[in-house]
């Protein structure tokens, strides 16, 4: 067992009890931290509901991974910076959210004012269906799915570089492509 700062703190009493199985134990601790936790979780996300979920899986995960708290700290301490890096997490999944959205937005804008005046509808999934697949896959995968680089070159099993020569080619050809129909 891993010596905790202070072995004779009701605190230190309560995450043994817990590691030895004991939920009223760990039930114990949530009730004596969960309103700090809540508050650590509305400031850093300025959403009470968004940080109603950030405390429980802050919780959840506290509980799984208590056996790899080591003590060196307050209980408290280590629980804020699990509770700071699930805020993070939903963070960053919130920012690609909004990314997603304004672009699926400008996509739309930008079809919609493809429509040529003749009657010559050029939309841009047309313009993507002329690029190459892989090209198309890079693409989709990078703007769409929001993959960062090195998980398009995991998921496509190319290398780093060719995923990037993917991505700057494809959209160097759909400017081309949108350029010779007078899209751009």
């Amino acid at each position: 067992m891993l010596a905790i700062r202070n072995p004779l703190s009701p605190e230190a009493s309560l995450v043994a009890r817990t590691r030895r199985g004991d939920a009223g134990a760990f039930e114990a601790l949530v009730r004596q931290h969960k309103d700090s936790v809540l508050n650590l979780a509305r400031r850093m996300v300025a959403d009470c509901d968004a940080a109603e979920d950030i405390a429980q899986e802050a919780f959840i995960k506290a509980y799984r991974e208590l056996h790899r708290f080591r003590g060196e700290s307050a209980f408290a301490t280590w629980l804020y910076r699990i509770t700071i890096n699930e805020a993070r997490l939903y963070l960053r999944g919130h920012q690609r959210r909004v990314a997603r959205w304004e672009r699926q937005r400008d996509l739309a804008a930008a079809e919609a004012s493809a429509q040529s005046p003749t009657d010559d509808p050029a939309p841009l999934t047309e313009l993507l269906q002329e690029l190459s697949a892989d090209q198309r896959e890079a693409l989709a995968l990078f703007h769409l799915k929001e993959l960062s680089l090195e998980e398009i070159a995991r998921t496509l099993g190319a290398p780093l570089g060719t995923v990037k020569a993917r991505l700057s080619r494809g959209r160097e050809r759909l400017r081309q492509l949108a350029r010779e129909r007078g899209l751009a």
